[in-house]
């Protein structure tokens, strides 16, 4: 991970401390590195150093990005190697190049201390559309990714339509808020059509997972009219805040 470049999520999900993914300008951009843990190291040493001296660069040199570390809890086959995710978001392309201008210009002290601890892939880099509403500030939330393909005939405006029905569902059950959003492919990434990611506190997302379970959820949407665009598998995270500015 020589070139770790500054950054997103699925906790807390976007550049703004509200996790707001979609403004006028159109979606948010998340970066994102799948990491195996080294040895001896664990996910809350990682997540220490992300938001201390890596919260630290950030803040100074005016960052505007948010990072997370995803840590995997129960993940489905072949999204089940890595360890750890660390994510990153950017309100556009610009923003992004200019953390990876200040950090390939003074961030070298802190990527070997984070290549000390993580082996990670080439980042891949997704979209990320509002799917509902904002997520809750927390420094650890309980996190789950739909990674899914389309059915035959569907559109990424049907999942889009879809995870926002849900999502109203999913908050009237509990009278609470869960945020969503849905991310799209963007460079480096193949084989699915979106990933959809709900997150909230451990509250209410222990409700939401409850009324999954009990498939209270489902029978709502089906009672009005709301089918599932596409087949899915599920993934399930502790998603740790480090970065939010």
């Amino acid at each position: 991970m020589r070139r770790f470049i500054l950054s997103i999520a699925l906790a807390a999900l976007s550049i703004s401390a509200n996790a707001d993914h979609h403004s006028a300008e159109g979606p948010r951009l998340a970066e994102i590195y799948a990491c195996t843990l080294n040895q001896g190291v664990s996910a809350a040493d990682v997540v220490a150093l992300g938001s201390g001296e890596f919260r630290q660069f950030a803040e100074s040199h005016e960052l505007q990005m948010n990072s997370f570390l995803w840590e995997a809890v129960a993940v489905t086959p072949p999204l089940d190697e890595p360890d750890v995710r660390w994510v990153n978001y950017f309100p556009d392309w610009k923003h992004y190049y200019q953390a990876n201008d200040a950090w390939l210009a003074n961030g070298t002290s802190i990527a070997k201390k984070i290549d000390s601890m993580l082996t990670c892939n080439k980042p891949f880099f997704t979209s990320v559309h509002q799917a509902g509403a904002t997520p809750p500030r927390a420094e650890i939330k309980p996190l789950y990714v739909r990674v899914c393909n389309l059915k035959e005939g569907k559109t990424i405006a049907d999942a889009l339509s879809y995870r926002k029905a849900v999502n109203a569902i999913q908050n009237e059950e509990i009278d609470g808020t869960v945020g969503s959003a849905l991310l799209t492919p963007g460079f480096g990434v193949t084989g699915i059509d979106y990933a959809a990611m709900v997150t909230g506190t451990q509250t209410d997302m222990a409700a939401v997972l409850d009324n999954s379970r009990t498939m209270a959820t489902m029978k709502k949407l089906e009672d009005a009219g709301h089918e599932g665009p596409a087949e899915c598998s599920v993934n399930l995270h502790r998603s740790h805040l480090m970065v939010s500015q």
